[in-house]
């Protein structure tokens, strides 16, 4: 008797190392109950869209319609989930979409704001569930930032580069993305902030996060968000838009004093300014321009920066190295952009596509969930290493799926024991 044997052979066997790892880790049951049940009838679960998206992104697609090039050598092969097609991952788009907000400025322009509740929970879960946020942790620090992501999208507007996009204000604790609202492209950043910066903080404190600092471009320099941070008790550094009041109280302080952060040789100093309901601390520095000109307020040629704090405690140059910090923060965009596909949104508005983003956040956590995982078994990777280099040393493992009857033997190139008991133990 002749036994038919069905053989597929993919490039992509360490989908199957991250798939049986996370199973284990109970990743099916976590996004079905934080997530919900779909449609009455619906072939799939959200668990089955969520992984498929994340998977394809994984193995290098940039495009929903990349599963469908896939699933058939590689994620078809997964056990415990099914496979949608890209048509059906978006369609689970639209249904966790919430409307759109929209705020009339003084200026009478309609800014359009969408504020997904429901999903950004679901952030905020999973990077407690898969360990990137640790709500015991007391010296948590909040960023927060605006970021422009082009896009010709249909209802996508002109922002401040001059090009159609988004603007979506995002927060992120410990380099992971916890908070996301979608916003238009011409959204100012100084719009409705107090009311994000709300919202993100009553998230966060529903699941038991408190940060106990926070640090925050010019767009925050808004006299209600330094109150609203001061009665929180939640330290803040904010960088102080330059004005007249300021350039001229900097420039006659008597105090100024040497120093050099970063290769940079300049001045700092500090003095209290009232902003708000309250006075704070002003830290400013200064350091010779290129030009040569002389400013009409301070009567020297030099360039003035400052930031805004309610910490007297910690010396100027402290507060400028602490706030300076923030460009790894600002590393996250980058690394959303590029290697999880926010610089490719799917769809064509952006109620959809505020959880495309949130989605592809997930996306995010579960790699540093796993890159911290297999880090410690495989040479050549490290807890920074970018999603590209991890393809090379563990997607691209090639693995050989044999069914014969009712068994599947799974055969992978890789003398790595480790890795394969890392896997197997979990």
């Amino acid at each position: 008797m002749i036994k038919i044997t069905n053989t597929k052979v993919t490039p992509f066997g360490g989908i199957y190392l991250i798939h049986k790892r996370l199973v284990s880790d109970g990743i099916i049951q976590f996004v079905d109950n934080e997530l919900g049940n779909r449609c009455n009838g619906a072939q799939y679960n959200y668990s089955d869209i969520v992984l498929s998206r994340i998977y394809t992104a994984f193995i290098g697609g940039d495009a929903t319609e990349d599963v469908n090039y896939i699933r058939e050598n590689t994620l078809n092969h997964l056990p415990k989930i099914s496979i949608p097609s890209a048509d059906t991952i978006l369609r689970a788009d639209k249904e966790l979409s919430t409307e759109c907000e929209f705020i009339e400025t003084q200026n009478s322009n309609e800014n359009k704001i969408n504020v997904n509740n429901k999903l950004n929970q679901f952030l905020i879960c999973s990077a407690i569930k898969f360990k990137q946020l640790d709500p015991n942790d007391k010296y948590l620090v909040y960023d927060f930032d605006h970021q422009f992501i082009p896009a010709e999208k249909y209802d996508a507007t002109y922002g401040y580069k001059n090009e159609k996009g988004y603007f979506p204000a995002v927060a992120t604790i410990s380099n992971i993305p916890v908070y996301i609202e979608g916003r238009n492209g011409n959204c100012n950043v100084k719009t409705a902030q107090l009311s994000t910066h709300k919202r993100v903080l009553s998230a966060l404190k529903e699941q038991g996060i408190v940060p106990k600092i926070a640090r925050m471009d010019s767009g925050s320099y808004i006299k209600e968000v330094t109150d609203f941070f001061h009665e929180e008790k939640i330290n803040f550094f904010i960088r102080a838009n330059s004005s007249e009041t300021l350039l001229i109280k900097a420039a006659d302080a008597d105090n100024w004093e040497a120093c050099t952060i970063n290769y940079q040789n300049m001045e700092v100093t500090s003095f209290d300014y009232k902003f708000g309901s309250y006075t704070h601390r002003i830290i400013a520095y200064r350091f010779a321009n290129k030009t040569g000109q002389i400013s009409a307020f301070t009567k020297d040629a030099k360039n003035y920066l400052f930031i805004i704090t309610d910490n007297y405690k910690i010396s100027e140059k402290e507060a400028i190295i602490f706030y300076n910090q923030r460009g790894n923060s600002e590393r996250v965009f980058d690394i959303q952009n590029n290697d999880f596909n926010w610089n490719s949104m799917p769809h064509s508005f952006l109620e959809e596509n505020t959880v495309y983003l949130i989605i592809m956040a997930f996306a995010h956590i579960v790699y540093k969930y796993i890159l911290g995982l297999f880090s410690k078994v495989v040479d050549g990777l490290n807890n920074t290493s970018r999603l590209k280099r991890f393809m090379f040393k563990v997607i691209n493992i090639v693995a050989k799926f044999t069914r014969s009857g009712r068994r599947q033997i799974i055969q992978l190139a890789t003398n790595n024991t480790a890795l394969l008991n890392l896997v197997n133990s979990s």
